[in-house]
């Protein structure tokens, strides 16, 4: 029998998958933990509480948030079924009707430029939301976005929008005028049919739907405008330029977004240019307009400030799903990642290269989010955390899987955003819980743990360094702060000038299990009854919320130290915890919890070593050296711990 001292000094592996704990040899079991829940890595080791949230406004059934940090202030949109709500300082200052349904928000794509915002979707027009300045956070507007346009004739303007060939590469076109009959009303004009087919003569695919009404179609460089559908390879249309023959041409495009051929599936801004990537039938191509006008796509005669647009050419079927500004233009797809190099990219210029053949989640779309210049995106596969970054000693990308020592944590996400104050990236799982990861990516630390809310929730944002929450609690969706100094979640504040011991209007937690807090000292603690409550003593700010409990434990034995066989019998005698800022301790050492009081309600909390007494013989992983979990509502950091230990040899 010996005996050995295990000092355990950091948690910096996070909670580690438990495929994992056969891997005695990897020093990310000495770091690591069983589990995690409710608290924060540090990059420097110790596991911190989390914060709990404060509840901002009440939305409807909400899927999306989006930040809008503007030059004087900060809103939130909230984007629900067929509505969008904007928020100031947590109260809603305009609610307007959206175009999108619950299914299709999940798959939306946004990007900002100046005083607007650009949301898009594969089936829904593209859509503006602009803010105009005013008093009270100004006003607010969603409408479709419009291509700058020429105007060929009173009433009628023909969008600098992007073209392509969307019908087979062997599909030609011919303009004739023979036959042609004008709509009702009008004179026959320059109204011409537009026919096509196989360019070998054989009857062409349906390139012709009659939602082409009001499409535009180059043809040879001339403009055609559809009037009437007459068939799926035959239409009526307007000649606006002058057609010599009717002779038939490959060389023919038309509008690239339409009803009939959908919409952009992303969008982005990069060196100055709008940058669309993919539509429904379109999926691999990119579009970007003029340099310094967004709206413009017009290709003109290929000077360097003017359109550009390409297709991913590959033996690949590609889906782009993301595009991502920084050192060079990345486009994300469902089968690879790209870049497109050039400082400036010009239409000569474009440099298109293929870097790593990974992949990323189409649906739901994760948005991709960029770490100290790395893009960190959500790998096809769904169970994959990729980093997205250009090596020296490669010179090129790289795409390491960052979730391998803890994929069990990576499951079926739907949002992320990263909080850069607290170096934490938020990934929104669809079972209503969040994994975060603390990542410092000097240190090579991606440290993860599992956040666990009272219901459920469905999207996360970072505005002006805080982080926001859409959570779904006891059949309502609201918009919630994640707030230093806060211990319980879904919290209400109330406030009075002068102290009192009655309080009314807490009808958001009743019926719930709540804590009360009364100038910061816990007062109840049991199902709320009542919207009313008299306090022991006057008091001039009370808080109201839903407790939560942090969980740690430590890998099994045999895992934290080489010198421990698998199966040894074993058993602690003394066990050292090194906390900070905490008031209370309570730990299962294997005969039950014990709460260790620190520090005494409205003094400085406790720093230093809490040491306590460990008994029982235990064998295997099933049985834990010790177990940490509390739901006071009190900061908790634990920074390492020190376990004396007997083995059986």
């Amino acid at each position: 029998m010996s005996r050995q001292l295990l000092i355990k000094t950091s948690f910096a592996m996070g909670e580690l998958d438990p495929l994992m704990f056969g891997r005695i040899d990897l020093r990310a079991q000495e770091d690591g933990a069983r589990r995690l829940r409710n608290v924060f890595v540090h990059p420097g080791g110790g596991v911190t509480r989390r914060p709990g949230t404060r509840i901002l406004a009440e939305v409807p059934a909400a899927l999306r948030l989006l930040p809008f940090d503007d030059k004087d202030d900060a809103f939130l949109l909230v984007l629900a079924p067929y509505r969008l709500v904007v928020l100031r300082d947590g109260s809603p200052i305009a609610d307007l009707e959206a175009p999108w349904s619950a299914a299709q928000l999940r798959e939306i794509d946004w990007a900002r430029y100046r005083d607007r915002l650009f949301v898009v979707h594969p089936e829904v027009r593209g859509m503006e939301i602009i803010r105009r300045d005013g008093m009270g956070g100004g006003s607010w507007e969603l409408r479709p976005f419009e291509f700058e346009a020429t105007e060929p004739e009173p009433g009628i303007k023909r969008p600098l929008a992007p073209f392509a060939k969307v019908a087979p590469p062997d599909t030609a076109v011919r303009v004739r005028r023979d036959g042609t009959n004008p709509p009702p009303g009008a004179s026959f004009g320059d109204f011409v049919i537009v026919e096509a087919r196989h360019v070998d003569g054989a009857s062409a695919a349906p390139v012709f739907t009659p939602q082409h009404y009001g499409v535009w179609l180059r043809i040879n460089g001339r403009y055609v405008r559809i009037l009437a559908y007459q068939a799926p390879d035959r239409v009526l249309a307007k000649a606006y330029d002058t057609f010599p023959d009717s002779a038939w041409t490959l060389r023919w495009e038309e509008e690239a977004f339409s009803p009939a051929r959908g919409w952009p599936r992303t969008v982005s801004f990069h060196q100055d240019r709008l940058v669309l990537g993919g539509s429904r039938d379109l999926p691999d191509w990119v579009w970007m307009s003029r340099t310094s006008r967004p709206m413009n796509f017009d290709p003109g005669s290929g000077l360097d400030d003017e359109a550009i647009a390409f297709r991913l050419a590959d033996e690949t079927r590609h889906v782009i799903t993301a595009l991502v500004p920084g050192r060079n233009l990345q486009i994300l797809t469902t089968a690879g990642e790209w870049i497109v190099k050039g400082f400036p990219i010009t239409p000569s210029g474009t440099q298109l290269e293929r870097q790593t053949r990974i992949g990323s989640q189409a649906s739901p779309r994760v948005p991709p989010v960029d770490v100290d210049g790395a893009t960190l995106f959500i790998g096809a596969s769904g169970r994959e955390l990729r980093e997205f970054l250009y090596t020296e000693v490669e010179q090129a990308y790289q795409a390491a899987d960052i979730a391998t020592l803890s994929r069990h944590l990576l499951d079926d996400p739907t949002d992320a955003a990263f909080d850069g104050r607290r170096r934490l990236l938020w990934i929104v799982r669809a079972d209503g819980r969040s994994a975060t990861v603390a990542i410092d990516r000097n240190a090579n630390i991606a440290a993860w743990s599992l956040q666990e809310f009272a219901g459920a929730a469905r999207a996360v944002t970072v505005l002006r360094g805080r982080l926001y929450l859409i959570l779904e609690w006891a059949n309502r969706t609201l918009v919630e702060v994640l707030e230093d100094g806060i211990w319980v979640d879904h919290a209400r504040v109330y406030t009075a000038s002068t102290p009192t011991t009655t309080w009314s209007g807490l009808d958001d937690h009743l019926g719930h299990e709540v804590l009360i807090l009364a100038d910061g000292e816990p007062v109840f603690r049991g199902t709320l009854a009542s919207s009313t409550v008299v306090l022991p003593r006057p008091a001039s700010r009370l808080l109201i919320g839903i407790p939560y409990a942090h969980e740690i434990e430590p890998t099994p034995t045999a895992a934290a130290s080489r010198g421990v066989a698998l199966d040894a019998a074993h058993r602690p005698i003394r066990l050292t915890f090194r906390v900070a800022d905490t008031y209370r301790l309570r730990v299962d050492t294997g005969d039950g919890f014990r709460s260790l009081p620190l520090a005494e309600p409205g003094a400085s909390p406790f720093s230093g070593d809490a040491a306590l007494r460990a008994c029982g013989w235990r064998r295997g992983q099933s049985r834990f050296l010790w177990r940490i979990e509390d739901d006071a509502p009190t900061p908790f950091t634990l920074l390492a711990v020190q376990t004396e230990l007997k083995v059986n040899d």
